[in-house]
């Protein structure tokens, strides 16, 4: 075979298809432009393209220089049943994500401190502390905060105010979920984080 019949690489590589080639998530791939890892440039549209000399060279070494940082997502909530429901959805919607679970704002909060996951996702109204004091907690004396930051509550807005507002920046969804268009929505909203 001569090499004109061989197919010629791309001359760029979109994220999802450097993240699968490497087997790790978006985010991760996202950041590596970010660090100066790989060579990339934005579109009109606010995507990113990957050059592909950059990439080919990431292919070969297959992340040897840069071992795959996981996607770190934290579920927090005191029913164990809705942990389960979330946990299963998140491992569906983000294959290969680093899961870890609290079922308190104060467990939480101590392991974000250590180290803050990528996403958080809680429970509104919880024992003890409740998601909306944590996240005032979050907001003010933590210095690394998660990237995306989801509240959840089987009540509404309203019914929960007297708890005070959600901190500015912090999605909502209401339980029960809805698991198809929730593990869409977190998808979109993982692959919108560095955009």
């Amino acid at each position: 075979m001569t090499d004109a019949l061989l197919p010629s690489p791309p001359a760029s590589y979109s994220t999802a298809e450097v993240a699968r080639r490497l087997g790790v998530s978006i985010p991760t791939v996202q950041r590596w432009v970010d660090l100066g890892h790989l060579k990339a440039w934005k579109t009109v549209g606010g995507h990113r393209r990957i050059e592909a000399e950059s990439a080919e060279r990431m292919f070969r070494a297959q992340g040897a220089e840069h071992p795959a940082t996981p996607l770190s997502v934290m579920v927090v909530d005191d029913n164990p049943d809705d942990r389960d429901l979330l946990s299963a959805l998140i491992e569906t919607a983000l294959p290969g994500a680093q899961l870890t679970t609290a079922d308190n704002g104060f467990q939480a909060l101590v392991s974000i401190g250590q180290r803050a996951p990528d996403v958080l996702i809680t429970d509104i109204v919880m024992p003890n502390m409740n998601g909306v004091e944590m996240l005032r907690q979050l907001s003010s004396l933590c210095v690394v905060r998660p990237r995306l930051i989801l509240a959840t509550s089987s009540q509404t807005p309203e019914q929960f105010a007297h708890l005070g507002p959600l901190p500015d920046g912090v999605g909502f969804v209401h339980k029960p979920l809805e698991p198809v268009l929730f593990m869409t929505q977190l998808k979109a909203a993982v692959e919108s984080l560095d955009r």
